[in-house]
């Protein structure tokens, strides 16, 4: 699962977390905390699939981009909907503008 495209610490992550390893027996061997290795996970996820497929479009959305639209359209703020889903407001805001470009909703 590794991506001509990842950085040394998420090609390490990654080839640990394909070994079976748990996120804290991850962070405790590459020093970061859990938080950062989750982060850093999906990122590294984010790069595979981007990339995985070159010139082809990625179809629908990931499960946190539809949860983060769905409840935007229920009316949760940012604040809310990061307390739900335990990232920043600014993440989450970061997801919206992402999940809304990948639909070809795109704003300033």
């Amino acid at each position: 699962m590794n991506g001509p495209n990842l950085s040394p610490i998420e090609r390490t992550i990654t080839k640990l977390h394909a070994e079976g390893l748990a996120l804290a027996d991850i962070a405790a061997r590459v020093g970061k905390k859990p938080g950062t290795v989750a982060r850093i996970m999906e990122m590294a996820r984010y790069r595979i699939h981007s990339t995985a497929a070159p010139g082809r479009r990625r179809s629908g959305l990931s499960p946190v981009e539809r949860t983060v639209l769905r409840l935007r359209r229920q009316g949760e703020t940012y604040g809310e909907i990061g307390n739900r889903l335990r990232r920043s407001s600014r993440r989450v805001r970061e997801i919206e503008r992402f999940a809304s470009y990948r639909l070809g909703d795109v704003r300033p």
